[in-house]
């Protein structure tokens, strides 16, 4: 009796075994459908998606200024005056509107600038470093430079003018502040501003080194703020210091200029060697710049009553910017 009750049980248990087993593969076919038919319905809707995608791209670039947004982002490197002067924040947000293109403004010295431009990590360039410039057309990374505008170089110092550089040509002040050994601020950043202090020394034959001659290797602002604190002599572009002492941030005052030494800004287009260039924006950019309208911006930016230049007598520099392409009828040349 024991042995048959034993064999029953025996017999229960396979089947119940099996039925479980039978019942974990219903479960796992199940599945196994559920995630071919999910597939099959996502492989429908992902090729109705592509289908419909040129459609749509095609209706976009028909839109005015709904282009995709890579080629509206244009990336502008400048030299660091044209930022600190202000010239930019009237010129950019009228090129932004009338071409539509969204531009971010990179700025440091004309000779990062440069160096940008070979790694291709801007669009278009605005330097005045005329002899890097022509060295960068002629190795071959920049499709088109055009000279758009120029402004004074000054020699600005403390009013009480220690060397008594007052007047003088930039090489006759340079040898005054060496041979006393006054203090100077050196921009010492491979800046047109920098390459044209280093010219001034080589011409006179000067290599300055000591205490008195303090390389920043800073933006033309920044050094203005050193040179004012230091009570230090300094070459500058007038616009930047133009901007600076009219918010009363310097102690220093304009000393002296030189025609000899015209500050020349140019816009380089570059050669789109890897395919990353926006070269429809940097084009567009660069006629903007040479256009009646910016041409007209550039000549009355800063024209101001009662500036910090007609208060120090300098009216000579009240034309922050000249123009370069405007001729005496408002036209472009």
């Amino acid at each position: 009796m024991e042995n048959r009750e034993h064999f029953y049980n025996q017999e229960e248990n396979k089947k119940a075994e099996q039925n479980g087993q039978k019942h974990c593969r219903r479960v796992y076919y199940f599945l196994i459908l559920i995630l071919l038919l999910s597939f099959f319905t996502y492989k429908v809707i992902q090729k109705s998606d592509t289908s419909n995608k040129p459609e749509a791209a095609a209706s976009e670039e028909k839109k005015p200024g709904s282009v995709a947004v890579s080629s509206r982002d244009l990336i502008v490197a400048t030299t660091t005056s044209l930022q600190d002067s202000g010239l930019l924040d009237v010129l950019v947000p009228v090129f932004e509107k009338s071409a539509g293109y969204k531009v971010k403004v990179i700025a440091v010295g004309s000779g990062e600038t440069l160096e940008m431009g070979k790694r291709q990590s801007a669009d278009v360039l605005l330097v005045h470093a005329p002899e890097l410039e022509e060295k960068f057309m002629a190795e071959g990374y920049g499709e088109e430079r055009r000279e758009i505008m120029s402004s004074d170089f000054i020699l600005a110092g403390p009013p009480a003018d220690p060397a008594g550089v007052k007047g003088k040509t930039f090489p006759e002040a340079f040898r005054l502040i060496a041979s006393q050994e006054q203090p100077f601020v050196s921009r010492a950043d491979n800046s047109g501003t920098h390459n044209l202090e280093k010219r001034i020394w080589k011409e006179i034959g000067v290599e300055p080194a000591g205490r008195w001659y303090i390389e920043a290797g800073q933006g033309m602002g920044e050094c203005l703020l050193i040179a004012s604190e230091k009570r230090a002599y300094i070459l500058s572009d007038f616009p930047t210091f133009y901007k600076m002492s009219k918010k009363g941030r310097l102690e220093l005052i304009v000393l002296t200029s030189d025609d000899n030494y015209k500050n020349i800004y140019s816009v380089i287009t570059l050669k789109n060697r890897g395919g990353r260039l926006n070269e429809a924006g940097a084009r567009a950019f660069s006629d903007f710049l040479i256009s009646p309208e910016a041409q007209q911006l550039i000549r009355d930016f800063g024209q101001e009553p009662g500036s910090a230049a007609a208060d120090q007598n300098e009216t000579e520099f009240l034309h922050l910017f000249t123009p370069l392409r405007l001729n005496s009828q408002g036209q472009s040349d």
